[in-house]
């Protein structure tokens, strides 16, 4: 399946342990049976654990999570021609287009999100986003005039949305949405959603090792999973998660060399550069959707204004990684310790 967007920030986070045991249940089910698969979807791997009364119902969770996967992607891809989203990019400036509620829903809690950020987050970032990668490819930094002319068509503001008649409209001509700070996140809450009505009791699902976490493992015991060190392989912390999802964002395997220099993948928005804060941040939050777009506006901010953002923001916790492999710093939100595990 192609990569869904263009500036789907690589996530950092691993497997610690996700094997569901067979001797108790979430708590409920003495002995219940499980599924599990790993798959390329949307331009990355996604391995999903289901927990259910059954095999035959374990394995229809999984089969649903995986339908979930695809209708995101056939919806909100902007490597396919035929999306809602490449259609919307085709559009020009003053025409509008009817979504589904599936996209509609990604961009009307994107648009929330840059409001409640300040615009650190915005989907129509996609030319920026493609103005440094060319950068990149011409190992050479883009002029001021090019920068300053791709910095007017962004604005998550000029994007109209019509609750009424889901109708999207591009306000700027040469605007352009890039959905891959928010969809992934969608996909993974979506995702739990139809396993559940599947009939699985807990579940697993990872997408580019961005989780939700549903329940418990069959043990009865938390899912754990590990974060990656920034600054070397290996893990930095580990984390037992039960009902919330977690994302990571950063620049350690996805960035553009300019001039021998690393620049990151992640844009701030509002001055067309790339970011250079913290280069792993890590978001636990109760879904997928907003552990992943606040894990994109942590890397936005600047550290100190994370820590007074996130308080503003209950059921969100943050860890920031930053300095380097010989003197690493952190940061995190004092509900955080509460999901490491030794």
């Amino acid at each position: 399946m192609p990569a869904m967007h263009a500036s789907l920030p690589h996530s950092t986070l691993t497997f610690l342990a996700c094997i569901v045991l067979s001797t108790a249940g979430c708590g409920k089910q003495p002995q219940p049976a499980t599924a599990r698969q790993a798959r390329e979807v949307m331009g990355t791997l996604a391995e999903v654990t289901a927990v259910a009364a059954d095999q035959t119902t374990a394995r229809a969770a999984v089969e649903a999570a995986y339908a979930a996967f695809e209708q995101v992607n056939s919806l909100m891809s902007d490597y396919r021609d035929d999306t809602e989203i490449s259609r919307l990019n085709a559009l020009p400036a003053g025409e509008s287009f009817v979504v589904s509620p599936e996209t509609f829903f990604v961009l009307q809690r994107s648009a929330e999100v840059s409001q409640a950020s300040g615009g650190a987050f915005d989907v129509t970032c996609r030319p920026l986003v493609s103005l440094w990668k060319q950068a990149g490819k011409d190992n050479r930094l883009p002029d001021q005039a090019a920068l300053s002319n791709t910095v007017a068509v962004v604005g998550w503001d000029n994007l109209k949305l019509d609750p009424q008649s889901r109708r999207v409209t591009k306000g700027v001509a040469g605007m352009q949405i890039d959905v891959g700070a928010i969809a992934k996140g969608y996909a993974l809450d979506l995702a739990a959603e139809r396993m559940k009505a599947a009939g699985a009791t807990c579940a697993l699902i990872d997408v580019g090792g961005d989780l939700v976490a549903v329940g418990t493992q069959a043990n009865g015991g938390p899912w754990r999973i590990g974060v990656q060190h920034p600054f070397q392989s290996g893990l930095i912390i580990k984390l037992a998660l039960t009902d919330c999802a977690v994302a990571t964002s950063g620049n350690q395997q996805r960035f553009n060399l300019i001039e021998g220099r690393r620049y990151s993948h992640i844009v701030d928005p509002r001055t067309g550069r790339p970011v250079q804060q913290a280069p792993s941040v890590t978001v636990i939050a109760p879904d997928g959707i907003t552990a992943d777009t606040w894990a994109t506006v942590f890397s936005v901010l600047s550290v100190q204004e994370g820590l007074a953002k996130a308080k503003e923001l209950p059921g969100i916790e943050v860890l920031w990684i930053w300095g380097d492999a010989d003197q690493p710093q952190s940061a995190k939100t004092p509900g955080f310790d509460h999901y490491i595990t030794p």
